[in-house]
């Protein structure tokens, strides 16, 4: 994960909250730590929830709304809302802390949340060399029921073209709290291919069946659609890439 998509992770990222447990906030934090501008960014930017989060709880209940409650039922008619003593100072406070807030929402970077951020995030995986598979093998089917044990996508069609390869792995990822399979081919010349299956339905825009190639960062790859499950093939960025292994 390089520090741009670290970024886009943190943007979500809630103070307080079991966000920091997350895998991807974790790797997304781990990164932070690393790099200098992007600590600070992220110091900031938990210092701002947490200010807008204390105004809002700031916001006394009005005096006759107490009242109403203490009334345990009584019906009592309460005076016209802006008659009543600093009545305007309290809605302006108000305003201004909403407009704050919806301020912060509008400015705020998209969500990434779409069939290209899922891709290069999965990329980022395959390109940083010290990844771990979860697990070491060359038994399709054992990786099967270890990825469905994890509750990652496991009745995928893998295509005849890299069935070819040496599988040597796997492991369960997530996107978005999407589980996610990974596994990993052996070319035989020191290069590794990646295969990557999610559900259809995690991203709002999926691939089409028809395979769309796309460079990503130094890898090529590949994606398409098939019944319930979107998939990424990502491998080093060679002539002919989608004809080997489709």
């Amino acid at each position: 994960m390089n520090a741009e998509q670290a970024k886009e992770v943190l943007m979500l990222y809630r103070p307080g909250t079991r966000d920091a447990e997350e895998p991807e906030v974790v790797e997304a934090m781990a990164v932070a730590r690393s790099n200098p501008e992007l600590a600070r960014w992220f110091e900031g930017h938990q210092a701002f929830q947490k200010a807008m989060r204390t105004r809002f709880r700031e916001i006394e209940v009005p005096e006759y709304l107490k009242g109403m409650m203490r009334s345990q039922g009584k019906i009592i008619r309460p005076a016209v809302w802006w008659e009543r003593p600093q009545a305007w100072l309290l809605a302006a406070a108000a305003m201004v802390v909403l407009s704050l807030g919806l301020s912060a929402l509008w400015t705020r970077p998209r969500v990434p949340d779409r069939f290209a951020n899922y891709r290069q995030m999965m990329v980022s995986k395959a390109m940083n060399v010290a990844y771990a598979m979860d697990w070491t093998t060359n038994d399709m089917g054992a990786l099967r029921a270890a990825l469905a044990e994890r509750g990652a996508p496991a009745n995928y069609d893998v295509p005849q073209g890299l069935a070819k390869l040496d599988l040597t792995g796997g492991a369960a990822l997530t996107w978005r709290a999407h589980p996610v399979s990974m596994l990993c081919f052996d070319r035989g010349d020191k290069q590794m291919v990646f295969l990557f299956v999610m559900q259809r339905g995690a991203v709002k825009d999926p691939p089409p069946d028809k395979p769309v190639e796309s460079k990503v960062s130094r890898l090529a790859t590949v994606s398409w659609s098939r019944g319930d499950k979107t998939y990424v093939l990502a491998g080093p960025a060679d002539a002919g890439f989608p004809q080997k292994y489709l």
